[in-house]
């Protein structure tokens, strides 16, 4: 681990905890390598040290453990500690980005700095201006008399002048080159927030194919594997067609209407589910529950920003157009991964409830489990043609992500 200044400040309260957690231990607990930081007196450890209390949290659980224990006994309040001991998803990310909003803030002060550098240098020009001028007023008076004394005061003044203006230029310069530098680091958080949207994708596609997985194990065994090289062609043919996540709209909007029945779907027949005329038909609806997939109507809108927080709070608020298109209806949004403190859930300032997949569970199986109970009452809003599949099969009348993106 790169121990820098920054991130030493960050994790400040876990490496105090930890050492604190080190003098608590008896000395035969102590690992070898952690005895010079047992000993070692109070005030800022050295860098080699610090980079060895640190590789211990990480490597060792039991250890991590005892410095949350200290953490907490201390009474420290501070979320990314706590994340960074206790290991909460997304914990590297937050360090990651308080250390940038760290070095941003350090590079802000260095740019007002310099630029407090240029107002004194100007204060000075300023100051030598009215020198000059008032050395200008004398020299006219004692023109006829003394031109070339006159002449040898003035010079000084002048040198001093230029000196001024030119550290003034420099000074500008460098404060054109700080701002670069600050426009070239959130370039890169910007790049770090797109890299993190695709590896959340990725855990999300792996969560859901472990849980694909369960169900199919949970089922029993539906058709073996075949040992002939022609007959595991076939199958394979045969997995990837039912694998493939498309379907007709037209078609799709004929099962829907068929399987909630005349007159209780309100979404009339004949109006594709992919389409924005879909959500419009949604106008002043009472009584139903809109269960809307976040991740998956993130990634139709803008696949570069679906897995970070600004992302999500941008689409909550941006529902609120759909909460006074609907009657007396409730809007549930529901995202993988849990909240930073541990809820399950939570209501957005305009009535929108959120809610996170906690655990082993993902989100669709959560919009599934809500549809269950809900049945017709239930409108659920998901690309995931699994989603639809099993919603639609409670009665639910199910539209594609596509349509509440058009919409909105």
């Amino acid at each position: 681990m790169n121990i820098t200044r920054h991130l030493r400040s960050v994790l400040g309260p876990s490496i105090e905890a930890a050492r604190a957690a080190l003098r608590a231990l008896d000395d035969e607990e102590v690992p070898a390598r952690l005895r010079p930081i047992a000993k070692h007196g109070d005030g800022n450890l050295p860098l080699p040290l610090t980079r060895a209390l640190l590789q211990r949290i990480d490597e060792d659980e039991w250890f991590r453990g005892k410095a949350l224990e200290a953490l907490q006994r201390q009474g420290s309040t501070d979320p990314i500690s706590l994340g960074y001991l206790d290991r909460e998803p997304g914990w590297w990310m937050r360090i990651a980005q308080a250390v940038a909003e760290a070095e941003a803030a350090d590079a802000t002060e260095r740019v007002a700095h310099l630029e407090r550098t240029v107002e004194t240098h100007r204060t000075r020009a300023a100051a030598d201006r009215a020198k000059l001028k008032a050395v200008r007023r004398d020299l006219e008076r004692a023109e006829k008399t003394s031109r070339d004394v006159a002449d040898d005061r003035i010079e000084p003044l002048r040198a001093a002048a230029a000196a001024a203006r030119t550290d003034r230029d420099r000074a500008e310069t460098e404060v054109a080159v700080m701002r670069e530098a600050i426009e070239a680091t959130e370039a890169d958080r910007l790049d770090a927030e797109r890299t993190a949207a695709g590896l959340s994708e990725q855990v999300r596609s792996v969560k859901r194919t472990a849980a694909q997985l369960r169900r199919s194990v949970a089922a029993g065994p539906s058709e073996s594997i075949p040992r002939e090289p022609a007959e595991v062609a076939r199958w394979l043919d045969r997995a990837s067609a039912t694998l493939t996540p498309y379907r007709d709209a037209e078609a799709y909007s004929t099962r829907v209407a068929r399987m909630s029945g005349t007159g209780r779907a309100p979404v009339p027949a004949g109006i594709a589910p992919d389409s924005a005329a879909a959500v419009d038909a949604l106008f002043g609806v009472d009584g139903m529950t809109v269960l809307i997939d976040g991740h998956n109507l993130l990634g139709v809108m803008d696949v570069s920003t679906m897995a970070t927080g600004r992302a999500r709070r941008a689409l909550i608020a941006s529902l609120g157009k759909l909460t006074r298109h609907l009657g007396n209806s409730v809007i549930e949004v529901v995202f993988d991964s849990d909240l930073e403190d541990g809820r399950s859930s939570s209501v957005s300032q305009t009535g929108i409830v959120v809610r996170f997949a906690q655990g082993d569970l993902i989100a669709d199986d959560l919009i599934v489990e809500r549809t269950e109970k809900l049945r017709e009452a239930a409108v659920v809003v998901s690309d995931d043609r699994e989603v639809r599949d099993r919603c639609g099969g409670f009665g639910a009348t199910v539209l594609w992500a596509q349509a509440l993106a058009e919409w909105l």
